[in-house]
Protein backbone atom coordinates (compact mmCIF):
# COMPACT_ATOMS: atom_id res chain seq x y z
CA UNK A 1 0.00 0.00 0.00
CA UNK A 2 2.99 1.94 1.06
CA UNK A 3 4.24 1.71 -2.93
CA UNK A 4 1.10 2.77 -4.30
CA UNK A 5 0.92 5.74 -2.56
CA UNK A 6 4.42 6.88 -3.50
CA UNK A 7 3.42 6.14 -7.00
CA UNK A 8 0.20 8.33 -7.03
CA UNK A 9 2.47 11.14 -5.16
CA UNK A 10 4.94 11.11 -8.27
CA UNK A 11 2.30 10.69 -10.71
CA UNK A 12 0.65 14.17 -9.13
CA UNK A 13 3.78 15.93 -8.64
CA UNK A 14 5.34 14.73 -12.20
CA UNK A 15 1.56 16.33 -13.71
CA UNK A 16 1.80 19.51 -11.74
CA UNK A 17 5.24 20.35 -12.52
CA UNK A 18 5.50 20.27 -16.01
CA UNK A 19 4.10 22.53 -18.78
CA UNK A 20 0.83 21.84 -20.25
CA UNK A 21 2.14 19.02 -22.39
CA UNK A 22 0.94 18.94 -26.68
CA UNK A 23 -1.92 17.37 -27.11
CA UNK A 24 -0.64 14.01 -28.77
CA UNK A 25 1.85 14.12 -25.42
CA UNK A 26 -0.89 14.42 -23.00
CA UNK A 27 -2.71 11.76 -24.48
CA UNK A 28 0.30 8.98 -24.44
CA UNK A 29 1.40 10.04 -20.98
CA UNK A 30 -2.52 10.38 -19.55
CA UNK A 31 -2.72 6.53 -20.93
CA UNK A 32 0.72 5.78 -19.48
CA UNK A 33 -1.11 6.09 -15.97
CA UNK A 34 -3.92 4.63 -16.91
CA UNK A 35 -2.05 1.63 -17.56
CA UNK A 36 -0.17 1.59 -14.91
CA UNK A 37 -3.18 2.52 -12.73
CA UNK A 38 -4.97 -0.76 -14.37
CA UNK A 39 -1.99 -2.65 -13.80
CA UNK A 40 -2.32 -1.89 -10.00
CA UNK A 41 -6.03 -2.60 -9.41
CA UNK A 42 -5.66 -5.85 -11.27
CA UNK A 43 -3.38 -7.08 -8.09
CA UNK A 44 -6.55 -6.48 -5.51
CA UNK A 45 -9.64 -8.63 -4.96
CA UNK A 46 -13.15 -7.11 -6.79
CA UNK A 47 -14.32 -5.83 -3.83
CA UNK A 48 -11.34 -4.36 -1.71
CA UNK A 49 -11.52 -0.65 -1.22
CA UNK A 50 -8.26 0.55 -2.63
CA UNK A 51 -10.12 0.43 -5.54
CA UNK A 52 -12.22 3.39 -4.93
CA UNK A 53 -8.50 5.00 -3.91
CA UNK A 54 -7.59 4.10 -7.85
CA UNK A 55 -10.68 5.48 -9.06
CA UNK A 56 -9.96 8.84 -7.71
CA UNK A 57 -6.41 8.96 -8.56
CA UNK A 58 -7.47 8.54 -11.86
CA UNK A 59 -10.41 11.11 -12.01
CA UNK A 60 -8.14 13.24 -10.05
CA UNK A 61 -5.17 13.43 -13.34
CA UNK A 62 -7.60 12.97 -15.56
CA UNK A 63 -8.80 16.12 -14.64
CA UNK A 64 -5.45 17.71 -14.06
CA UNK A 65 -4.67 16.73 -17.74
CA UNK A 66 -8.17 18.41 -18.84
CA UNK A 67 -7.38 21.49 -17.13
CA UNK A 68 -3.80 21.89 -18.15
CA UNK A 69 -4.97 21.58 -21.66
CA UNK A 70 -7.44 23.92 -21.63
CA UNK A 71 -5.24 26.42 -19.93
CA UNK A 72 -2.42 26.07 -22.90
CA UNK A 73 -5.63 26.57 -25.61
CA UNK A 74 -7.11 29.55 -24.29
CA UNK A 75 -2.93 30.63 -24.26
CA UNK A 76 -2.10 29.82 -27.84
CA UNK A 77 -4.79 32.21 -29.00
CA UNK A 78 -3.14 35.01 -27.35
CA UNK A 79 0.17 34.06 -28.76
CA UNK A 80 -0.56 34.01 -32.38
CA UNK A 81 -2.75 37.29 -32.37
CA UNK A 82 0.46 38.77 -30.91
CA UNK A 83 2.23 37.59 -33.73
CA UNK A 84 -0.09 38.85 -36.51
CA UNK A 85 -3.12 37.48 -38.13
CA UNK A 86 -2.31 35.23 -40.97
CA UNK A 87 -5.48 35.43 -43.75
CA UNK A 88 -6.43 31.91 -44.88
CA UNK A 89 -5.26 29.85 -41.91
CA UNK A 90 -7.17 27.93 -39.39
CA UNK A 91 -5.98 26.36 -36.37
CA UNK A 92 -7.34 22.68 -35.81
CA UNK A 93 -6.91 20.16 -32.68
CA UNK A 94 -7.67 17.15 -31.61
CA UNK A 95 -8.17 16.50 -28.22
CA UNK A 96 -9.10 12.96 -28.03
CA UNK A 97 -7.29 12.83 -24.45
CA UNK A 98 -8.36 15.73 -22.73
CA UNK A 99 -11.75 13.92 -21.56
CA UNK A 100 -11.81 12.46 -18.23
CA UNK A 101 -11.39 10.15 -17.00
CA UNK A 102 -12.15 9.51 -16.08
CA UNK A 103 -11.84 10.18 -19.35
CA UNK A 104 -11.03 7.51 -22.33
CA UNK A 105 -9.52 10.07 -23.64
CA UNK A 106 -9.82 8.20 -26.82
CA UNK A 107 -12.76 10.19 -28.34
CA UNK A 108 -13.73 11.76 -31.79
CA UNK A 109 -12.17 15.06 -33.26
CA UNK A 110 -13.45 17.90 -31.97
CA UNK A 111 -12.29 21.51 -30.87
CA UNK A 112 -10.40 21.44 -27.45
CA UNK A 113 -12.65 24.08 -25.75
CA UNK A 114 -16.30 21.86 -25.45
CA UNK A 115 -19.17 24.64 -26.77
CA UNK A 116 -21.57 23.55 -24.01
CA UNK A 117 -24.27 23.54 -26.08
CA UNK A 118 -22.42 20.70 -28.20
CA UNK A 119 -21.84 18.95 -25.58
CA UNK A 120 -23.22 16.36 -22.98
CA UNK A 121 -22.38 16.02 -19.56
CA UNK A 122 -22.15 12.27 -18.31
CA UNK A 123 -22.46 11.44 -14.28
CA UNK A 124 -21.96 7.40 -13.98
CA UNK A 125 -21.58 5.41 -11.10
CA UNK A 126 -19.50 1.76 -10.86
CA UNK A 127 -19.43 -0.97 -8.76
CA UNK A 128 -16.45 0.02 -6.88
CA UNK A 129 -16.84 3.86 -6.42
CA UNK A 130 -18.85 5.90 -3.66
CA UNK A 131 -18.69 8.85 -6.02
CA UNK A 132 -19.92 9.57 -9.58
CA UNK A 133 -17.41 10.11 -12.08
CA UNK A 134 -18.01 12.65 -14.76
CA UNK A 135 -17.06 13.04 -18.54
CA UNK A 136 -17.56 15.26 -21.01
CA UNK A 137 -18.52 14.06 -24.73
CA UNK A 138 -18.49 16.35 -27.96
CA UNK A 139 -21.99 15.57 -28.84
CA UNK A 140 -25.38 17.10 -28.46
CA UNK A 141 -28.06 15.11 -25.74
CA UNK A 142 -30.03 12.75 -27.86
CA UNK A 143 -27.00 12.24 -29.92
CA UNK A 144 -24.87 10.29 -27.54
CA UNK A 145 -24.57 6.23 -28.50
CA UNK A 146 -23.70 3.40 -26.07
CA UNK A 147 -20.77 3.08 -28.32
CA UNK A 148 -19.29 6.53 -27.36
CA UNK A 149 -20.51 6.71 -24.01
CA UNK A 150 -18.19 3.13 -23.90
CA UNK A 151 -15.17 4.69 -25.45
CA UNK A 152 -15.55 7.86 -23.01
CA UNK A 153 -15.19 5.69 -19.79
CA UNK A 154 -12.61 3.63 -21.32
CA UNK A 155 -13.41 0.25 -18.69
CA UNK A 156 -11.89 -3.28 -19.85
CA UNK A 157 -14.00 -6.27 -19.43
CA UNK A 158 -17.42 -7.17 -19.87
CA UNK A 159 -20.05 -4.55 -18.22
CA UNK A 160 -24.16 -3.58 -18.28
CA UNK A 161 -25.37 -0.18 -18.77
CA UNK A 162 -28.26 1.51 -17.07
CA UNK A 163 -29.41 4.75 -17.39
CA UNK A 164 -31.21 7.35 -15.70
CA UNK A 165 -34.55 8.03 -17.76
CA UNK A 166 -38.11 9.18 -17.06
CA UNK A 167 -40.97 6.68 -18.39
CA UNK A 168 -43.94 7.81 -19.47
CA UNK A 169 -46.05 4.83 -16.97
CA UNK A 170 -43.59 4.19 -14.42
CA UNK A 171 -41.54 7.40 -13.95
CA UNK A 172 -37.82 7.71 -12.48
CA UNK A 173 -36.22 4.52 -14.07
CA UNK A 174 -32.72 2.75 -14.87
CA UNK A 175 -32.76 1.69 -18.46
CA UNK A 176 -30.52 -0.73 -19.57
CA UNK A 177 -29.07 -0.16 -23.06
CA UNK A 178 -27.39 -2.99 -25.17
CA UNK A 179 -27.01 -1.64 -28.86
CA UNK A 180 -23.55 0.03 -29.25
CA UNK A 181 -25.49 2.09 -32.14
CA UNK A 182 -28.38 2.74 -29.62
CA UNK A 183 -28.75 6.95 -28.24
CA UNK A 184 -28.67 6.31 -24.73
CA UNK A 185 -31.46 8.61 -22.77
CA UNK A 186 -30.72 11.77 -21.18
CA UNK A 187 -32.21 13.25 -17.67
CA UNK A 188 -32.47 16.72 -16.64
CA UNK A 189 -29.97 18.18 -20.04
CA UNK A 190 -26.92 15.50 -18.87
CA UNK A 191 -26.57 11.80 -18.72
CA UNK A 192 -26.79 9.56 -15.82
CA UNK A 193 -25.41 6.09 -15.50
CA UNK A 194 -24.47 2.86 -13.43
CA UNK A 195 -21.51 0.50 -15.49
CA UNK A 196 -21.72 -2.29 -13.51
CA UNK A 197 -19.60 -5.73 -13.93
CA UNK A 198 -21.76 -8.39 -15.80
CA UNK A 199 -21.37 -11.60 -13.88
CA UNK A 200 -23.40 -13.38 -16.53
CA UNK A 201 -26.81 -13.55 -15.36
CA UNK A 202 -28.97 -14.23 -17.82
CA UNK A 203 -31.03 -10.98 -19.04
CA UNK A 204 -34.65 -11.09 -18.98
Amino acid sequence: MSWMKYQGLRITVILTWQAPPPPHKGAEELQLVRDALRSLRNSFSGHDPQHHTLDTLEQGVASLMDRLHALDTRRRPDRRQGRGKSPGRKATHTDRDSWPPSTKMAHSQSSPVLNASASTKVLYFTDRSLTPFMVNIPKRLGEVTLRDFKVAVDREGSFRYHFKALDPEFGTVKEEVFQDEAVVPGWEGKIVAWVEEDNGDGRT
